[in-house]
This record gives C-alpha cells, sequence and structure tokens, in this order.
C-alpha cells in the first residue's frame, strides 16, 4: 500500500469514531496548495511502514480505536487498497476513505463490497477550473469527482465534502457556481478549508493575497447556512 505515514490517534478525522489515520504515497494531481508535497512527488523520502506494522498496530488497538481514516496522496490508485480495506473490515473497524474523486468506479465498486463507510471528497473547483486547479488533464475529470459524490449522496454514505480556498485560484463567482454543482447533486453540507501557508506544491501561494478568515466566514454565509468554514488560522489579509 506505500504506508507513509500513521496518525495513531484522532478525534476530528472521522466525525463520531475514533480514528487512526494512514497516509499512502502517491498522487495524480498536483494541487498548489498540496500541504502534503512530500507523499506527492517524494514519498519514499517517508518511512514506510509495511503493511505488517500497521496489522500489528491495529491489533493492538481493537476495542479502542473505532475507524481508520485512509489517506494520502489519493490511496484509489492503490491496486493493493481493495484487499487492505478487507483485511481491516475483517478487524471489526469502520473505514473512511479520503479521495479526490477521480476513481469514482473503482471506490464505488468498494463500497458496494461493504469495504468503505464513509467518504472524505475534496471538490476541487467549478467545471471549467477543475484541470487546471488539479493540474490532471483527464477527460472529464469534474464529471468523475461528481459521479462519486452523486453516488455518496444518493446511499446516504456519510460524507465530509470540502474545498480549500485560496483568492487567486477561486473567486468569490467560482465558489457560488461550485455551490449551484453542489446543490444539483443533492450536497446540503459543503466545507470551505482555510488556505494554511505551510510548506505547499507552489510556493507562490505563499505571497499572494488570500481571504482572511473574516471573509471567508462572510462568503460561506452568503453562500448558505449548509456552507461551513474549517480550518481558520488568524489570517487578516485585505
Amino acid at each position: 500500500m506505500n504506508i507513509r505515514g500513521l496518525q495513531r490517534f484522532s478525534l476530528v478525522d472521522y466525525p463520531g469514531k475514533l480514528a487512526c489515520i494512514v497516509f499512502v504515497g502517491e498522487c495524480n494531481f498536483r494541487c498548489p496548495y498540496c500541504h502534503n508535497p512530500c507523499l506527492v512527488f517524494d514519498p519514499e523520502s517517508q518511512p514506510l511502514i509495511t503493511e505488517t506494522e500497521f496489522f500489528d498496530f491495529l491489533s493492538r488497538r481493537t476495542g479502542k480505536l473505532d475507524g481508520v481514516v485512509i489517506s494520502g496522496g489519493e490511496p484509489s490508485l492503490r491496486n493493493a487498497l481493495e484487499d487492505f480495506a478487507r483485511k481491516i473490515k475483517e478487524m471489526g473497524f469502520f473505514i473512511k476513505l479520503d479521495t479526490n474523486g477521480s476513481t469514482p468506479d473503482r471506490v464505488i465498486e468498494m463500497h458496494r463490497k461493504g469495504y468503505i463507510d464513509a467518504f472524505g471528497i475534496d471538490y476541487k473547483a467549478p467545471t471549467e477550473l477543475y484541470n487546471s486547479i488539479s493540474r490532471n488533464n483527464a477527460v472529464d475529470l469534474a464529471a468523475k469527482v461528481r459521479k462519486l459524490i452523486k453516488y455518496a449522496i444518493d446511499n446516504n454514505i456519510p460524507t465530509d465534502i470540502r474545498t480549500t480556498v485560496h483568492k487567486s485560484l477561486l473567486s468569490e463567482d467560482h465558489l457560488r457556481e461550485m455551490r449551484v454543482e453542489l446543490d444539483t447533486l443533492g450536497v446540503r453540507q459543503w466545507t470551505l478549508q482555510q488556505f494554511h501557508p505551510v510548506d505547499i506544491i507552489d510556493d507562490n501561494l505563499l505571497e499572494q493575497e488570500t481571504y482572511s478568515d473574516r471573509d471567508l466566514l462572510n462568503i460561506s454565509r452568503n453562500l448558505g447556512s449548509d456552507t461551513k468554514v474549517r480550518g481558520l488560522t488568524g489570517i487578516h489579509i485585505h
């Protein structure tokens, strides 16, 4: 599975459950604000955690943890994901998959087999900007992501749909357009994530003006009560 990180305990990444997080190397997106560039470009720079080591850890957490969050990188790129998830489920844990939504058919099949209980899906941009912001040239990329979101909504799967926001990438008009697109899919809860000025893929974003916390809160209110904000940092750039 190319596991390159393990957070042993989290109260927030799997809502309503105590969980650990495994981070898988490699991704097919190059989002400029990505805060895990080492997992995207050089996962080998991070210590490898073997599946044996991980499952030994998990066996010691039986009765203490409720679930496992599989994150990345992009876990759905790994051919071993289904077998990995099956083993976790056989141990009695719930699974939340964090995904960019680019491989909906594979992920949907895993859910239908009972290997996924919840999703975290990044909705990157309005349709016309999806390829440019994700820096992935796949045909109908936005439609693929929406396919997975629609499946999750139609099947009442607990799903955290979130968008990282930087002013140079997404204008208020873009966000309004995204809200309409999500409404069409039947999405109610949507979370805007504040940009964090940390180690990211495109350092140019660190020099460009972005939304203050106050700006982002105002935008979310204008988009409706079902649009929330996460990760406020005290940024007050105007």
